[in-house]
């Protein structure tokens, strides 16, 4: 029963973080790591599958024995971490940057061709 509760409130805490910090407000918890696919890192998403199914299995006396405690506090405090720190918010800005600069490329090379264009054609 501690166990149960224990592990409830810690993907309670972490789906709270996953849906202020990302966006990630609909569904189990697995099924938002699915959904943030390349904005977490490896390591980040097998510690919160590690924890959804942690949760699934708490419920289960059996299972719920077998739960390594100090393991999922850990990967709790690993992937707090990284919700909480400067990373995301460095991750989502850099992206953005270059999403921008692609488009802006994309643009100057349309013109130049366009100028190419017009000037072979000697209308410039």
């Amino acid at each position: 029963m501690q166990v149960e509760r224990d592990m409830a409130r810690r993907v309670a805490r972490l789906e709270g973080l996953l849906a202020r910090r990302m966006g990630l407000r609909r569904g189990p918890l697995a099924l938002r790591v699915k959904r943030a696919r390349g904005a977490l890192p490896e390591a980040v998403r097998r510690d919160l599958l590690a924890l959804a199914a942690a949760r699934q299995g708490a419920g289960h006396p059996k299972i719920a024995r077998q739960i390594d405690a100090r393991a999922m506090a850990q990967a709790e405090r690993r992937v707090a971490r990284f919700l909480k720190g400067p990373v995301l918010r460095e991750r989502r800005v850099t992206r953005r940057v270059r999403w921008k600069a692609a488009r802006v490329l994309n643009l100057a090379l349309i013109a130049l061709g366009a100028m190419w264009f017009a000037m072979w054609r000697g209308l410039v």
